[in-house]
């Protein structure tokens, strides 16, 4: 009897997945020492979140920056910046072309899914312009923009 109950706690605790305690997605766990491009469905009105434009048209380029993190990186001093300069580009990108890239979303990424990103180029389309009607036929574009992503702390 007691070989039956040890048995069945071993069980138990290989059911469990203990090291995903943080609420993070763990993208980079499928693929380790990602290479390519990844396209970010950003959502750049999410809380914490502020736009900082740092020219005008034609020439864009912006700088979003986020604070505030849910447990355990509720630190105030953590941040994700993700910057569009002038000397990075910006593409159209077909729906049906977007269903064969490598594509996360803003909104289910934990802060060390965006420390942990290991790609050679980063792009975001923004959340509110993907969800627009008409937006799933196969012949859509979106805009998107080539960034630059960096965290850290402040000190």
């Amino acid at each position: 009897m007691k070989n039956v109950l040890f048995f069945i706690l071993f069980l138990c605790i290989l059911a469990c997945n203990p090291s995903n305690t943080n609420g993070s997605k763990n993208y980079n766990q499928r693929k380790i020492g990602q290479k390519g491009e990844l396209v970010i469905v950003f959502n750049r009105y999410s809380e914490n979140t502020e736009l900082n434009k740092r020219s005008t048209e034609p020439n864009k380029s912006f700088q979003y920056w986020r604070e505030g993190f849910e447990p355990p990186f509720e630190d105030p001093n953590l941040y994700i910046s993700v910057a569009h300069g002038l000397d990075q580009g910006k593409k159209k990108i077909s729906r049906r072309d977007l269903a064969e890239m490598e594509v996360w979303f803003d909104s289910e990424m934990g802060y060390l899914d965006w420390f942990r990103l290991n790609f050679e180029k980063y792009y975001i389309i923004y959340e509110d312009e993907y969800l627009v009607k008409g937006s799933l036929h196969p012949e859509f574009e979106f805009q998107a923009w080539e960034v630059k992503i960096g965290t850290g702390g402040v000190e």
